[in-house]
C-alpha cells in the first residue's frame, strides 16, 4: 500500500504547472509579510496560526504576484540557517501547494520531499526512480524553484546505499544530466557526489564514455571546470559560503593527483584572474578549506602562493570602512583545521605561513591570535624558535610581503621599517603566548622566552 501510495505520489503531473507571472512591484502590506516572520517562530503553535492565516489571506485577496511572492519565500525558506524554522516554511508549502492547485510543481516537489524526510524513499529503487525523474522535470522550472530539485536529487543519490540500484536503476535516469556535467554547478556537482558514492560503477572507462576523458581533472578540462566555479562563486555571493562543488573537486584533484594542476590553472590562473570579488573570496574560502586535506609539502606550497599573496592584499584593503572583511572567516578555517590537526608539521607549516603574510614587513594575522592556544607541544615549540630565530635575523626575503609583490622594494630605510615592524609584531606574538594560560607551553619554554626578551628582545625594540 506504501509502495502504491508513494508511485502514485511521484507519478503527479508537472505538465499542468501554469508559469507564474513576474513579480512586478509587489507592494507587501506589514500583515501580510509578518506571515512569514512567525512561519520561523520555534513556538509550534505561532508557526500553525501563521501557517491558517497565510492560506485565509490568500484566498480572500487572490492576488497573483502575492501568491508568488509566497511560493518563493517558502521555497527560501526551506533552506533556512536554523533548522527550528524549516517546520513552518514546509509545513506552509505543503498547505499552500494542495490549496493552489494550479501550482502543481510546487506541490510535486514538497512531495517529494516529504518522501525524501520520511527515510522510506531509499528502501523502495522504483520510488527513487519515480522521484529523480521528476526531480529533473522540475529542473527545468529554476526560475522558481532555484536549485532545489537537482540539490533534492544529490541529498537522494547520496542515501542510496546499494551500488546495484545505482547501476541498474538510476543510471540510465542520470544518463544525460552527468554526461552534461560541465554545463552547471550542479550537474557537476552531481557527477562528483555519484563518484563519490559509486567509484566502483564510474570507473574511468565509463567516464570515458560519458565525458570523453577517464578523468574529471586533466588540461582538457581546466577551462571548463574553471567556468563552472566562476559561476558557483557568483550563485553565492549573497550568502558568502564555499561552494560545495569547489571543495569536492579538490577533494577529486587529491585523489586523481591532479592538485597542481588543478590549483594552479582552475584557480590562480582563473579564478585569480577576474576582478577581486566573488571568484576571489572563493579562492580564498577553498584555501581555508583545503588545509585538512593538504600534506605538509602542499601547506607550504599554497600558503607561500599567489592565492595567499591575493588574500593578504584583500585583508589589507578591507581595513578601509565599509569594506567586505573576509578575515574573520579564515580565522575560523586556521583554528578548526590547528583544533582538529594531530600532525605537528602541518600545524607548524600553517602557523608560519600565516606570519609571513606581511605587509612592509609586519604580518597581517593579528599578534593576539586564539588559533595559538591549539598548537600541540611539538608545534609550539618550533615555532616559537622560528619567532625567535627571525627576530634576531630578520629574513625580509622569507616572508609574503604584499609590498614586494607590488614592485615596491624600497631602499635602506624602508627595509629598516620592515624590520622594526616585523620585530614589534613578534615581540607582541611571543607576549600572547608566554601570557596566554590556553596556551599549552612547558615551563622550560617559557623560560627560553624569557631570557631571550632580556638578553635581545629590548635591545631591537
Amino acid at each position: 500500500m506504501v509502495s502504491q501510495m508513494s508511485t502514485e505520489m511521484v507519478e503527479l503531473s508537472v505538465k499542468a504547472a501554469e508559469p507564474l507571472r513576474p513579480a512586478g512591484n509587489l507592494q507587501q502590506n506589514r500583515v501580510f509579510l509578518d506571515f512569514f516572520w512567525d512561519l520561523a517562530k520555534p513556538d509550534q503553535d505561532v508557526r500553525l496560526k501563521a501557517v491558517e492565516n497565510l492560506i485565509q489571506y490568500l484566498k480572500t485577496n487572490n492576488k497573483a504576484d502575492e501568491l508568488e511572492y509566497t511560493f518563493k519565500r517558502l521555497v527560501d525558506g526551506l533552506a533556512h540557517t536554523r533548522e527550528t524554522a524549516r517546520p513552518g516554511f514546509s509545513l506552509a508549502l505543503g498547505q499552500v501547494s494542495g490549496k493552489f492547485a494550479r501550482n502543481a510543481m510546487f506541490g510535486n516537489l514538497f512531495g517529494v520531499l516529504a518522501l525524501h524526510q520520511s527515510s522510506r524513499l531509499c528502501k523502495e529503487p522504483q520510488v527513487v526512480l519515480g522521484c529523480v525523474q521528476l526531480l529533473q522535470r522540475l529542473s527545468q522550472h529554476k526560475q522558481h524553484l532555484k536549485d532545489l530539485p537537482t540539490k533534492t536529487m544529490m541529498d537522494i543519490l547520496a542515501e542510496v546505499t546499494a551500488a546495484e540500484v545505482f547501476e541498474e536503476v538510476l543510471m540510465g535516469a542520470l544518463q544525460t544530466d552527468l554526461e552534461s556535467a560541465f554545463r552547471t554547478p550542479e550537474q557537476l556537482q552531481l557527477l562528483l557526489v555519484a563518484l563519490q558514492r559509486f567509484p566502483q560503477t564510474l570507473k574511468p572507462q565509463k567516464l570515458k564514455k560519458l565525458l570523453g576523458s577517464s578523468t574529471i581533472i586533466n588540461a582538457d578540462n581546466i577551462p571548463k571546470i574553471t567556468e563552472v566555479l566562476k559561476t558557483a562563486a557568483h550563485a553565492v555571493k549573497k550568502e558568502r559560503v564555499l561552494p560545495a562543488v569547489a571543495l569536492d573537486l579538490l577533494k577529486l584533484s587529491l585523489k586523481e593527483d591532479s592538485f597542481e594542476l588543478f590549483w594552479n590553472k582552475a584557480i590562480t590562473d582563473g579564478m585569480l584572474k577576474e576582478q577581486p570579488g566573488p571568484t576571489h573570496y572563493m579562492s580564498f574560502r577553498l584555501l581555508g578549506g583545503a588545509l585538512p586535506l593538504l600534506s605538509a609539502a602542499q601547506l607550504k606550497d599554497v600558503l607561500s602562493g599567489e592565492v595567499m599573496m591575493n588574500y593578504g592584499e584583500h585583508v589589507v584593503s578591507a581595513q578601509k570602512p565599509d569594506r567586505f572583511k573576509l578575515a574573520p572567516e579564515m580565522d575560523v578555517f586556521v583554528s578548526d583545521f590547528l583544533e582538529g590537526c594531530q600532525d605537528s608539521d602541518k600545524q607548524l607549516a600553517v602557523m608560519v605561513g600565516f606570519s609571513s603574510l606581511s605587509n612592509r614587513g609586519s604580518p597581517v594575522a593579528p599578534s593576539v591570535w586564539k588559533a595559538v592556544q591549539h598548537l600541540r607541544p611539538a608545534a609550539l615549540q618550533s615555532y616559537v624558535e622560528w619567532l625567535k630565530n627571525m627576530f634576531l635575523q630578520p629574513q625580509l626575503d622569507k616572508l609574503l610581503d604584499i609590498s614586494t609583490h607590488k614592485k615596491n622594494k624600497g631602499g635602506k630605510d624602508q627595509k629598516e621599517d620592515c624590520v622594526f615592524h616585523l620585530r614589534k609584531w613578534i615581540v607582541f606574538r611571543l607576549t600572547y603566548i608566554i601570557d596566554n594560560h590556553q596556551v599549552k607551553k612547558q615551563e622550560d619554554l617559557i623560560m627560553d622566552v624569557a631570557s631571550t626578551d632580556r638578553t635581545h628582545f629590548k635591545l631591537h625594540i
